[in-house]
């Protein structure tokens, strides 16, 4: 085992899981926590501050093996470095050298090319004199051709346009050959201007049309034009023979001195094309300059790339000589253990789970939608809460017992008191008149027949007449001692009693009307309506108070009925119920109803701190 760990490690081999062979050098590793993943856990390697050194710290539970981590470590990485660095430069100068090589022969190639084109240079440059020469000689002789050619073109020019005035004279434009009568003197003076204007022309056209010939020009025309406008009515038809002989004469010189130009224009262009184009007799030299100087930096180029070639073979090699200056400045010591974070990590676990407690407790308040107490319930409906009730957790729920027993069981006291606060709320709304109560709630078993019950007996201890209607009470007995056959004994005693003695008790002010379960039809369904309202109003005039346990929102075709009948009306909501999204439609309802008092929360726990 020694030995394959000893030949990866000089070969710079990774030791991973496909070295799990014969022997498993990679399960060993890990077994002792000598793989790289055991060991990258406790080890930190960071520049110490802004100095030039980087510290090793290995952490472990055994001194000698931080020590030896952390030095072997080092070391190791100082000879991988050296060795890799060292390669590197060998093989970068084995490169530079090659290239330095190759720059020298074409630095050396550049430069001959360079010396044997200006040994050639001289002797071109003689013939390029002559040449020179020889071109400046027929240079000169297309000048002057072009000069020549110039003139008579002018020339043909002015003979043209004074052909073209002597034609228009002939024509009989301008007065000159007419059937009137003028005198010789005029037609004299009017040739005259002829004349001159056609020299005035011709001297127009030869200056290049100078300014002030076009004057001259100008001004002699007006001049003819006052002498044809003077004598246009003197002129006779001998004078216009002569004036028209004359024009001929004129026409035809005109036109003999036209095809002389003509010739001679033919002949100065014939001798231009035998000199040919202008001639260049520089060029041979200046494409020779042109070539000797693109050697020039060709050779240039090719010495300064060999010289940038070989201060950079020279650097590396100093690099090579002078070597990797790392080492250990310095080894790792054996250190104290380092203090114990055991209380730490108990604080941080003490406070850990109480956070997790409280967060855990806020998340339940926060899911938890129930509805436990009076302002809870107000906030949910946005209706006013009149009062609460609490729990009676004891079996017997006899409503005798809950108002004669004074000390002995707590929740009837404080539901006696809680129902006299309710009673007073109410007892002011049922008044002038309004006192019929209906009582409903979201779902049955909410103790809305439980709170009728104990408002009748709460009203007729104050003396008033009670009227109760309700489904589940068949009589008094029923009422009082909710449904339990052992109170219905101890009811037939009272009442015998009471024959005995003939003592009144409170109960003889609650009459009871049953609702028939048995009857499927709703309220509207028994009478009209009209007859319903004049039985409402007997009952009213026959009794203080009036209270019906209407059916609860579940039924809600009853409820709207019976609410048809009441002047006031409440609603009981049980504590731990939750107002589901169903029951908005009934909330809405109630706010709408002019009756309607509040809330009345029922089985309420109440603590003893509360």
């Amino acid at each position: 085992m020694i030995a394959e760990y000893q030949k990866r490690l000089n070969a710079n081999a990774l030791i991973s899981i496909a070295d799990n062979g014969e022997i498993k050098l990679f399960d060993i590793l890990r077994s002792f926590r000598y793989d790289d993943g055991s060991l990258s856990k406790g080890l930190e390697i960071y520049r110490n501050g802004e100095s030039d050194f980087i510290k090793v710290v290995f952490t472990s539970e055994n001194p000698q093996l931080s020590t030896y981590v952390v030095n072997t470590l080092s070391g190791d990485f100082i000879n991988y470095y050296t060795n890799i660095v060292t390669t590197n430069q060998q093989q970068s100068i084995a490169s530079l050298d090659t290239i330095l090589k190759a720059k020298q022969n074409e630095m050396v190639k550049k430069n001959a090319q360079l010396l044997n084109s200006s040994a050639g240079a001289a002797s071109n440059a003689a013939n390029a004199m002559s040449a020179q020469q020889q071109a400046d000689v027929i240079n000169q002789q297309i000048n002057e051709a072009e000069s020549q050619r110039t003139a008579v073109v002018r020339n043909i020019s002015s003979l043209k346009g004074a052909l073209n005035e002597v034609n228009n004279k002939l024509a009989g434009s301008g007065g000159y050959v007419s059937s009137g009568s003028t005198s010789s003197a005029s037609n004299s003076d009017i040739v005259s201007i002829d004349n001159q204007i056609s020299m005035a022309n011709a001297r127009y056209v030869n200056n290049n049309f100078q300014p002030q010939d076009k004057a001259t020009l100008d001004s002699l025309q007006r001049i003819k034009s006052r002498l044809l406008s003077s004598s246009g009515d003197k002129g006779s038809s001998s004078a216009a023979a002569g004036i028209r002989q004359s024009l001929l004469n004129d026409k035809i010189r005109l036109e003999n001195d036209l095809a002389a130009a003509n010739s001679m224009l033919t002949v100065v262009e014939q001798q231009l094309a035998s000199l040919g184009p202008r001639r260049a007799g520089g060029s041979v030299g200046l494409v020779n300059n042109a070539g000797q100087a693109a050697l020039a930096r060709d050779a240039d180029l090719a010495t300064k790339e060999y010289s940038d070639v070989q201060t950079q073979f020279e650097q590396t090699s100093m690099l090579a000589r002078a070597g990797i200056q790392l080492n250990i400045s310095e080894p790792g010591l054996p250190q104290p253990p380092n203090p114990s974070k055991g209380v730490l990590y108990l604080g941080l676990s003490g406070v850990s789970s109480f956070m997790i407690c409280l967060l855990t407790l806020l998340i339940v308040f926060m899911l938890n939608t129930t509805i436990n107490t009076p302002d809870q319930l107000k906030s949910a409906t946005g209706q006013k809460v009149l009062g609460c009730l609490n729990l009676i957790n004891e079996e017997n729920k006899d409503l005798r017992d809950i108002w004669k027993n004074t000390e002995s069981v707590n929740d009837y006291m404080i539901y006696r008191d809680l129902l006299r606060s309710l009673r007073f709320e109410l007892n002011e709304e049922l008044s002038n008149g309004n006192n019929v109560l209906g009582i409903t709630s979201f779902a049955d078993g909410e103790g809305k027949s439980f709170l009728a019950g104990s408002l009748s007996y709460a009203f007729a201890m104050m003396g008033k007449n009670v009227l109760l209607i309700c489904e589940n009470h068949q009589g008094l007995t029923s009422l009082v001692t909710n449904n339990s056959k052992q109170k219905e004994q101890k009811q037939n005693q009272v009442f015998e009693s009471f024959l005995v003695k003939k003592e009144i008790q409170i109960e003889d002010r609650i009459t009871i009307l049953n609702r028939n379960q048995a009857n499927s039809n709703s309220l509207l369904e028994l009478k009209d309506v009209k007859s319903l309202f004049a039985g409402f109003k007997v009952l009213k005039e026959t009794f203080d108070i009036v209270i019906m346990d209407i059916d609860s929102s579940q039924e809600m075709h009853n409820v709207k009925e019976w609410m048809m009948f009441t002047d006031k009306s409440i609603a009981v909501f049980g504590a731990g119920n939750k107002i589901a999204a169903s029951d908005m439609n009934f909330l809405k309802y109630l706010s709408s109803e002019k009756g309607f008092l509040g809330w009345v929360m029922n089985k309420v726990k109440i603590t003893e701190n509360t």
